[in-house]
């Protein structure tokens, strides 16, 4: 892999495919966990510039995953998205330390600015 790699904890696979065609319309490179085992692993592995979290999975929860990712890769840009109407979530993950989170529409929107 490349050193501008994207990592990605989304286990949806029609989100993953929306993932896919904005990461080869920027020409950039997007790899997956699906759990927060996999995270470490993947950030160990690759050491992402950025990390794109959805957060209405319960296999993210906010705060555990911004420990996980900040353990294993300190310096990657850290991105949560959720329902616009799962307040709960986004706020948590604001309290957690993400850079920034959105709602599910708006992180589409911007995904190709993202991963440039």
């Amino acid at each position: 892999m490349g050193s501008r790699v994207a990592l990605a904890l989304v286990r949806d696979l029609f989100f993953r495919s929306k993932l896919d065609a904005a990461a080869e319309a920027s020409h950039a490179e997007v790899a997956y966990a699906s759990d927060l085992d996999g995270a470490a692993r993947r950030c160990a592995e690759m050491m992402p510039w950025i990390v794109l979290v959805d957060l209405s999975d319960q296999a993210f929860p906010a705060a555990q995953t911004a420990g996980t990712i900040r353990d294993a890769a300190p310096r990657a840009r850290l991105i949560g998205f959720a329902s616009h109407v799962d307040l709960k979530s986004l706020a948590a993950a604001r309290e957690a330390g993400f850079e920034l989170t959105l709602s599910r529409s708006e992180f589409t929107a911007r995904l190709g600015e993202f991963l440039r």
